[in-house]
């Protein structure tokens, strides 16, 4: 029987609010939010996916980044480079521990996914539902603060979202990955979707999903990608390749 437990833990000095999916064995899926989300992902998403993992045998993990959701923090002071980082550590720390570690990361999440991804060896699979390489040229002023959904953010997020080259990195890869894309995202645009496409190697997948938008899916649609993203997952984590 899968447990669903609720605890914070102490994670690079900072109290971070994670809700563990123990589906028992040593497969384990880390679930990363998007920008001003939280670990229950859009429309609930990430919980409806965590708990049809874990009618396949697979563990996950989601949490919610410093100052996002029930984390300790403010949003304002939230940056890209520490949201790699807690990435890594939390994979690290399963790994460490006999696990086979897959990440599964939503919009930013997905792009700091990515970055963490390729930093970390024995990762078994990666998922990106419509990340981000922002590509485009950093515009803003330094360290000013913006906002965007009624979240205030420093515009150095960005900058490092930037420079972390997203694109660049994810040919680094070595894990295989699937990755969505949506034709009508208003956030990603067709260059930084193309980045995408051109840095993928033979063992990723990108698919395109035509008229789709930026993770605001129809019930329908959110179940065709999720059962992809499981059925993927399963395949790489449990060595199980379904038809």
């Amino acid at each position: 029987m899968t447990k669903e437990t609720t605890q914070d833990k102490n994670l690079n000095g900072r109290r971070i609010a994670t809700v563990l999916h123990d589906a028992g064995g040593k497969n384990i899926v880390i679930f990363c939010h998007g920008f001003h989300g939280t670990n229950i992902g859009p429309s609930r998403f990430f919980v409806r996916t965590a708990r049809r993992l874990a009618e396949r045998g697979i563990s996950s993990l989601r949490f919610d980044q410093y100052g996002s959701g029930n984390s300790e923090g403010d949003f304002l002071d939230s940056r890209f480079s520490d949201w790699v980082k807690m990435i890594q550590t939390i994979a690290e720390d399963y790994m460490k521990n006999g696990y086979r570690v897959a990440l599964f990361g939503q919009s930013m999440g997905g792009s700091a996914a990515i970055v963490a991804a390729a930093a970390l060896p024995k990762l078994s699979a990666l998922v990106a539902w419509a990340p981000d390489p922002n590509i485009d040229k950093f515009a803003g002023v330094e360290d000013e603060i913006t906002e965007e959904g009624g979240q205030r953010v420093r515009t150095r997020f960005w900058q490092e979202a930037h420079d972390a080259h997203v694109a660049e990195t994810f040919a680094l890869l070595k894990a295989p990955a699937y990755i969505v894309q949506c034709t009508a995202d208003a956030y990603v645009n067709k260059e930084n979707r193309d980045a995408l496409i051109k840095n993928a190697q033979p063992h990723h997948s990108v698919e395109n999903l035509e008229g789709y938008a930026h993770a605001i899916w129809t019930y329908d649609q959110s179940e065709e990608i999720i059962e992809k993203s499981v059925r993927f997952l399963e395949e790489y984590l449990k060595g199980e390749k379904l038809d």
